[in-house]
């Protein structure tokens, strides 16, 4: 049996708060047509999260899933789009 060992208080906190911040960026690229082959898997994964106390595992799971935000470049495409709206003059 694979033993997963706890988290402090304020490690439990961290996954908690990147767990809600990559829903949040998934439900955003969701909106925004970015991604389509894996952001509904994507989304459905970190809006799941959290039915029980984060583990080890779960800490491990939200820097991977940072990792790919950031390899996707899902925050660059968020803003620039963005930037786009507000103005659309703008490169």
């Amino acid at each position: 049996m694979l033993c997963l060992s706890e988290l402090s208080q304020e490690e439990s906190e961290d996954v908690i708060f990147k767990q809600a911040w990559l829903a949040y960026f998934w439900r955003r690229a969701k909106k925004h047509g970015l991604e389509p082959e894996i952001v509904e898997e994507r989304l459905q994964v970190w809006m799941n999260q959290g039915t029980q106390p984060p583990t080890s595992h779960d800490a491990v799971d939200v820097e991977r899933g940072l990792m790919e935000l950031r390899k996707l470049g899902i925050e660059t495409q968020l803003w620039e789009g963005s930037r786009k709206l507000i103005d659309p003059d703008s490169n």
